[in-house]
Formats: C-alpha cells, structure tokens, sequence
C-alpha cells in the first residue's frame, strides 16, 4: 500500500500541447509555457509555444494544428 501511495506522488501531471496534441509533463515542459487569457499553455518544444503564440485563437479554435 505504500508503495502503491509513493507511485501517485511520483507522477507528474500532464496537459496536452495545443499545437501538436502531444502530451507534456507540467513540471518540466520542453518547450516552456505560454500564458493566454488566464490560461497557462504547456509545449513540447520551443516551436509549438512560438507557434501557438502567434496565433493562439486558430489553435484554440481548431481552425490551425499541427499532426506528428
């Protein structure tokens, strides 16, 4: 049971890239963080967060993405 306990304090959370919907640790993301009217934005790479903070409402909209 203790470890089972210790396993959850391990794992990070995660959120999704809005540009390339890969999956981004939140203590660590690669490419940093963007923030956009009140929300913080989490990447994977510098070139989502560059990417997503030219045109934040085309990647929030679905209007833009990228796939890998």
């Amino acid at each position: 049971m203790v470890a089972r306990f210790m396993n959850l304090l391990r794992r990070s959370e995660a959120a999704e890239d809005p540009v390339c919907h890969m999956q981004v640790d939140m203590k660590k993301p690669g490419g940093g963080t963007y923030d956009y009217q009140g929300k913080t934005y989490y990447f994977c790479g510098p070139g989502c967060r560059v990417a997503f903070s030219k045109d934040p409402e085309g990647y929030l909209s679905g209007k833009k993405g990228m796939k890998m």
